[in-house]
C-alpha cells in the first residue's frame, strides 16, 4: 500500500509540473469547453502548442497536447458557438463556453488578451513586484 501511494505521488508531482492537455471529442468529458477563434484579437487567451516537454513545464500558455495517458486537464474545442454537441437534449444539459482560444505558432505571441480572464484549473504565471526589478 505504501509503495502504491509513493508511485501515485510521484506521478502527480510529475504531472503538476507542466501543462499537458488532451483534446476530448465530447464536451461532457472535458474539464474546459473553449471556442476556438480564427483571429487573435477575438480571443481571451492565445496558446502556443508545443511538443517540447520543457516548454510545457513553464505553465505560461505553452500546452503540450497528448493523444492518451495522464494530463493536467482536458479540453473540448468548439468551432462555432452553435456547435450541436454543446446541447444534450436527452439529459437537458447545455455546456457553456468558458472562453475563446486562439492557437499561435509563435511562442512570443502567447498570453492573456483579456487580463481578467481565468480558466479554472489552469496554472497561470503572474508577475509580482519582484519581477519588475
Amino acid at each position: 500500500m505504501k509503495y502504491l501511494l509513493v508511485i501515485i505521488l510521484f506521478f502527480s508531482a510529475y504531472l503538476i509540473k507542466g501543462q499537458t492537455v488532451i483534446e476530448m471529442m465530447y464536451p461532457g468529458d472535458a474539464n474546459l469547453v473553449l471556442l476556438q477563434v480564427h483571429d487573435e484579437k477575438d480571443a481571451d487567451i492565445v496558446v502556443y502548442k508545443t511538443e517540447d516537454k520543457k516548454e510545457a513545464d513553464s505553465w505560461d500558455l505553452e500546452w503540450k497536447f497528448r493523444k492518451w495517458g495522464f494530463s493536467n486537464f482536458s479540453i473540448y474545442l468548439a468551432q462555432s458557438p452553435d456547435d450541436t454537441l454543446l446541447v444534450d437534449k436527452e439529459e437537458g444539459i447545455t455546456y457553456p463556453l468558458q472562453g475563446k482560444i486562439y492557437f499561435t505558432n509563435n511562442p512570443d505571441k502567447r498570453g492573456y488578451k483579456n487580463p481578467n480572464f481565468h480558466l479554472e484549473g489552469v496554472f497561470r504565471k503572474v508577475k509580482t513586484n519582484k519581477d519588475k526589478q
